[in-house]
């Protein structure tokens, strides 16, 4: 399949299994989303605070690390062990389970991971405008999607895979679907 006809089904797909996000744009959410950095709740719309990875177990449930390593080792997961990441040393560190966002491309920056199954405003994670680089690693039949400023369609975030840069569409994302 070319890669003008697998990025076709790829939307395709997405399009049966991810439910649109309101073309009116973007939201704020439903109220401020609480955050726990070394031990302070804190308002994470508001900025991370040092923080620099954060994990979303839910919107009544984000924790905030200092480090990868930290955010990594409470969800136990090791990169070293991932096989994609000993492949191929771009492949940037996501724990199996999870779609995480950098806001640099090549998997650097802050990152900020989901595997909830519905759309989540950026804005609320202090993360609009921010996706530079993107990895889905969760299961094959899990895929992802951000919906973008300047797209009508969601942007594929494939199941399996990662983008180190993402082109145009960088630092437009304003939802995430994982």
């Amino acid at each position: 399949m070319s890669g003008g006809k697998l990025c076709g089904f790829a939307l395709a797909v997405l399009a049966a299994l991810v439910p649109a996000v309101a073309i009116a744009g973007p939201a704020s959410g439903a109220g401020p989303v609480r955050a726990v950095f070394r031990g302070v709740d804190f308002d994470i719309s508001q900025g991370w605070r040092g923080a620099q990875s954060c994990v979303v177990f839910s919107r009544a449930q984000v924790r905030c690390y200092a480090t990868y390593a930290e955010a990594d080792a409470s969800l136990g997961y090791s990169p070293a062990a991932d096989p994609q990441v000993a492949a191929l040393a771009a492949v940037p560190s996501c724990a199996s389970g999870w779609l995480c966002l950098y806001a640099d491309t090549s998997g650097q920056g802050r990152r900020l991971q989901f595997h909830d199954e519905y759309w989540q405003y950026l804005s609320a994670y202090d993360f609009d405008r921010e996706t530079s680089s993107w990895r889905n690693n969760q299961g094959s039949s899990d895929p992802g999607a951000l919906s973008l400023y300047n797209r009508t369609t969601a942007y594929p975030c494939v199941a399996n895979s990662y983008v180190l840069s993402m082109g145009s569409y960088d630092n437009q994302a304003y939802a995430v679907w994982a």
